[in-house]
């Protein structure tokens, strides 16, 4: 397999606009910033708290978007169509894009959220949609798209480049999910009963058949929608609470490891 060049010359790419949101994004990032630092000394930093993880996040998604700007992974979402011309004509195609959305919806609208935690969570369904939109734009705009574009610098194979890119998810996941998401950002919610289970029949499968896609075809913007799909539906199982919902329980590694 030859190496791919889906995002070379992309950086800093994107409409004409698209400079000036970015520069509107970096105020707005420095003065949600600013109101992180006025609210941590009110709440308990042992525990969660609705408030603070959203205003973490907001700070998170700012970051993630100029990064991907900077990668020219959003440019490229943003003036790709979303289903390039003759696509429906390519079977493989079609079977590759019908298999990552048929995956996409037994992992995250079944096999993820029976094995999700709520504690009890009132559901807020439109704040725990737009977080979930909003983690799914920087889950597939950085964490796949902005290091697969860096990847690319070095002229490896396609197929190399996902391996890698596997890889790196693997230590993210170990070290920033566990260690700082799940603790400061998401409620608790998992469970190690099921946690092996989830990645196994859900993470996994979603991984690898959306990261065929993106090798193969380089369709950022169905990846990303993809992305902001699975982390919607999962944003709603785990009933991410809304910003004015009271600190909840104590959290810890321990909590994000699971109950």
């Amino acid at each position: 397999m030859s190496a791919t060049e889906y995002f070379s010359g992309a950086a800093f790419g994107g409409p004409a606009w698209l400079k000036w949101a970015m520069l509107m994004l970096i105020f707005f990032a420095m003065g949600v910033g600013a109101l992180f630092f006025a609210e941590r000394a009110k709440h308990d930093p042992n525990v969660h708290s609705p408030r603070l993880a959203w205003i973490r996040a907001w700070v998170y998604y700012s970051l993630v978007i100029l990064f991907s700007w900077v990668t020219g992974a959003l440019g490229v979402v943003l003036e790709q169509p979303l289903i390039p011309p003759g696509r429906f004509d390519d079977l493989v195609w079609v079977s590759i894009v019908g298999a990552c959305w048929l995956i996409a919806i037994w992992g995250y609208v079944y096999w993820w959220p029976r094995g999700t935690l709520t504690h009890g969570r009132k559901l807020h369904l439109f704040p725990a949609a737009i977080h979930g939109i909003f983690w799914g734009l920087s889950a597939g705009l950085l964490l796949y798209l902005s290091m697969y574009a860096m990847l690319e610098q070095f002229g490896f194979p396609g197929l190399a480049n996902a391996i890698i890119l596997i890889m790196i998810l693997s230590v993210y996941s170990l070290n920033y999910q566990v260690g700082w998401w799940d603790i400061h950002v998401s409620p608790p919610h998992n469970s190690r009963a099921t946690n092996n289970g989830k990645v196994a029949f859900a993470h996994q499968p979603f991984l690898i058949a959306s990261l065929t896609l993106l090798v193969m075809y380089g369709d950022a913007g169905m990846y990303v929608l993809l992305t902001i799909f699975a982390m919607t539906c999962s944003s709603i199982a785990m009933r991410f609470p809304a910003h004015w919902e009271p600190d909840g329980v104590a959290v810890s590694r321990e909590t994000a490891m699971g109950e």
